[in-house]
């Protein structure tokens, strides 16, 4: 083989691979400290974590937070089914949320649907706004054309785009902000997330 070239293949190849790596997609944070993919075709977007634990460490990381290894469960508000009260016309729950998160819950949407049998009725929702750390609110949601005896069950779904602690309405992950939220037993009606 010639002794020249050697070289200039391995100088071809060397050129090739630095011309790739210069258009390659590579990841930046932004201020609050999520993932952004800036691609080589001038597009991004933001790379969502495979779920919203991951997503919670990745922003504590981002910000140089240590994690919480003291095994106590995340603080979470409490949400729970007060009154349940027939009508003529339909049925309605009183819900009263607890703020007993460590800041405050300044938007929080969730949305109530309710099932006959297997079968969804109707969903209605409902805001909680302005709860600072020790607040209590008091919501109704009214179901009409059913009464309560033919609901077998409430769920609670929802409650995206919330505004409370680290989160806001530029959030895109689905259910951070209703893993926030403990629901409260109750007898009145099978009641969950």
């Amino acid at each position: 083989m010639n002794r020249t070239l050697l070289p200039k293949a391995a100088l071809t190849i060397l050129c090739a691979a630095a011309a790739a790596a210069a258009h390659a997609d590579f990841e930046v944070r932004d201020a609050k400290g999520r993932r952004i993919l800036l691609k080589d075709d001038g597009t991004w977007r933001y790379v969502l974590p495979r779920d919203a634990a991951a997503a919670a460490k990745e922003a504590r990381e981002a910000k140089g937070e240590k994690p919480a290894d003291d095994g106590k469960p995340p603080p979470t508000a409490e949400l729970q089914l007060v009154a349940k009260v027939g009508s003529p016309v339909g049925c309605q729950f009183d819900f009263r949320l607890t703020n007993t998160l460590p800041y405050e819950i300044r938007s929080l949407v969730p949305e109530f649907a309710a099932y006959r049998g297997d079968v969804l009725y109707s969903a209605e929702s409902t805001a909680f706004t302005n709860l600072k750390p020790g607040d209590q609110r008091l919501r109704s949601v009214r179901f009409r054309g059913i009464t309560c005896d033919e609901i077998a069950r409430l769920q609670v779904t929802g409650g995206d785009r919330c505004e409370m602690g680290d989160l806001d309405r530029f959030n895109n992950d689905k259910g951070v902000c209703l893993e926030r939220v403990k629901l409260m037993p109750t007898d009145a009606v099978k009641f969950e997330k």
